[in-house]
């Protein structure tokens, strides 16, 4: 058996260890960023897979069999998986989050978890309580990569711009669609499942880029359509789904809207796109590129203003700078400085309501099946429509 606590780092300018919780895409994803420096060494990895499911894993990242811990059923995770660790990072699937981030800031470990601290209202604000109870906002983090994208980033600084030269936002579009993945194992289907938070919850993005970027003050949903795009992916949950969500802020107008689809599995192309319509015309495009582009390129997405909706291109750039990777690690080498960069507890309170109103509209919302009504859905998310045509 190995003692970590009495076992000595490989680098003396290794100034933090990080144990892992899951070590699937989003992992590889904080990896991305973790190699570019010396100040976050990985010594642990946890996870509910057998030790031999991830052995090619462990061996490339030069961790030894008795590093991996495996969590069983039902329990919670090992408890030497927390001895030596200064940092958790936890990405495995939603319906752990709540526990698992609870148990390891018990252990007074900084915690890294993505996408949520819960899977409902009732067990995010049990997180969030306790983190205010015991004043540990600087020692828990919640990762929304998309806050950490060039375009979310330098989206401020841009509409601040463009609103004082076309006038305010008039509306604004959003939507996340991904492609039909061949491989029935990369799907992730286990994340439509309600007891993970469902699609909508998955591709939550828009919510945390209107308001870290566009600096909204309000996001208030008023209308979902809940839809069947891909009945090979589930036919019971929803594979996709439009919101129509009040929106308020300093950039925009009175009454403005968000007009948000996401959906997973489309058989035509996938499209990743946020638009803002300003008073006197002109329209404002944002397209970003999934996370493995960025880390093997140079390329951070682009935008484009427009004359008008289709109209001819005023101006476009394409951003460079650090990866969403970069980012998020530096946020936390700043925790470990005491020092929390990311949401307040205040922020993922705005963030994660139009979460809660989509579950309780959800019980009494029928599941669209008919194929004219999908292909609309597909089409107005294509156009980046800001009406409903359902």
């Amino acid at each position: 058996m190995n003692s970590v606590a009495t076992r000595l780092r490989k680098s003396d300018s290794l100034t933090h260890t990080i144990g892992v919780i899951g070590i699937g895409h989003w992992f590889e994803r904080l990896h991305k960023g973790m190699i570019k420096t010396d100040e976050i060494e990985l010594i642990k990895v946890a996870s509910a897979s057998g030790l031999e499911k991830h052995k090619a894993q462990l061996e490339r990242l030069k961790l030894p069999d008795f590093d991996y811990y495996r969590i069983e059923p039902g329990r919670p995770v090992p408890e030497e998986f927390f001895d030596g660790v200064d940092i958790v990072h936890i990405s495995d699937p939603n319906e752990f989050h709540a526990a698992q981030t609870l148990q390891s800031l018990k252990k007074g470990k900084i915690t890294i978890t993505e996408k949520t601290y819960g899977v409902n209202r009732e067990e995010f604000e049990n997180v969030m309580n306790y983190i205010k109870a015991n004043n540990l906002e600087n020692r828990s983090y919640l990762h929304l990569h998309y806050a950490h994208k060039l375009l979310t980033l330098q989206l401020p600084d841009m509409l601040k711009r463009f609103t004082k030269e076309y006038g305010k936002i008039l509306s604004t579009s959003t939507t996340l669609f991904e492609k039909e993945v061949d491989d029935v194992r990369m799907r992730r289907l286990w994340l439509l499942n309600p007891k993970n938070g469902g699609i909508f919850m998955d591709l939550m993005h828009p919510f945390e880029t209107y308001y870290k970027g566009a600096l909204a003050k309000t996001l208030e949903l008023e209308d979902i359509s809940a839809l069947i795009v891909n009945q090979e992916y589930d036919r019971v949950n929803p594979t996709g789904v439009y919101a129509k969500v009040k929106i308020d802020g300093m950039f925009f107008a009175e009454n403005a809207y968000a007009h948000i689809r996401v959906g997973m599995g489309l058989k035509t192309s996938g499209t990743k796109s946020m638009r803002f319509l300003f008073e006197s015309g002109q329209c404002l495009d944002l397209h970003f590129i999934d996370s493995e582009v960025e880390f093997e390129t140079e390329n951070r997405g682009f935008w484009e203003l427009l004359e008008g909706i289709g109209g001819k291109v005023i101006a476009s750039e394409s951003p460079r700078g650090p990866t969403s990777s970069d980012v998020l690690v530096n946020d936390i080498l700043e925790l470990c400085r005491g020092r929390n960069r990311g949401f307040t507890l205040e922020d993922l309170d705005i963030i994660y309501e139009p979460q809660w109103k989509y579950q309780k509209l959800m019980k009494s919302t029928r599941l669209i099946t008919d194929q004219k009504e999908v292909n609309n859905f597909e089409q107005d998310g294509a156009a980046n429509a800001f009406d409903h045509s359902s």
